[in-house]
């Protein structure tokens, strides 16, 4: 009964991590233009909570049932879970910079944009404090001037004020950033997996003394 109701209380903290997760690959996909390694970085996101989601489903179901071949299954099932996600986030961490930059990429149709309607660029310049795909140069290869949001404060009275950095670069630290973090959470997530299986062997081994104490 211990081991169920520690089954039971773990639950909870693991939905939430799965549906975070969830949520965030389901905005990478829906919000951005991506490619295809941005999109399979996408629905890696929402396979790892959908995973994590289906075995506490399953989890719920063999601690209510208290069946020893329910339990037993539901363990193999939770391992073979485990691999396939800690694969997945391996991938995600050891190929971070792939990833990030292209999750960028979306940036480009941006720029493409902004050269056929100036403005386009202006939420990622406002954003990162930005100018241009790679530099200002990009403007002026264009034969434009950089515009406003080019300047710190909007302030083109002063040569100094114009900002040298690309929003590329900006924008593939800022995916770096999200999805280090977002690989951290999916590795708690893998953790209380861990503790999760843990619990269900010892729950396991509960119910199988229960049931031959009940032939005495």
């Amino acid at each position: 009964m211990l081991q169920r109701l520690n089954l039971n209380n773990s639950n909870p903290l693991k939905q939430l991590l799965a549906l975070v997760l969830i949520s965030f690959g389901i905005y990478v996909a829906v919000s951005y233009n991506l490619n295809e390694i941005g999109e399979l970085t996408a629905y890696a996101y929402v396979g790892l909570g959908a995973a994590a989601l289906l075995v506490v489903l399953w989890g719920y179901l063999s601690a209510w049932r208290e069946n020893v071949c329910c339990t037993v299954t539901f363990i193999i099932f939770l391992c073979l879970v485990i691999i396939a996600q800690f694969a997945v986030v391996y991938l995600l961490v050891t190929q971070e910079k792939t990833v990030a930059s292209n999750l960028a990429n979306a940036l480009e149709d941006t720029w493409e944009e902004e050269l056929n309607s100036p403005g386009a660029m202006s939420l990622y310049q406002n954003w990162f404090q930005c100018c241009g795909r790679g530099s200002p140069q990009d403007y002026i290869v264009n034969e434009r001037l950089p515009p406003e949001t080019c300047f710190r404060n909007h302030d083109k009275s002063k040569p100094e004020n114009l900002i040298h950095t690309g929003c590329r670069v900006e924008f593939e630290n800022y995916w770096q950033h999200l999805t280090k973090i977002f690989n951290i959470l999916a590795l708690v997530l893998i953790g209380f997996e861990l503790l999760l299986s843990v619990i269900s062997c010892r729950l396991c081994n509960s119910i199988r003394n229960d049931a031959r104490r009940s032939y005495f």
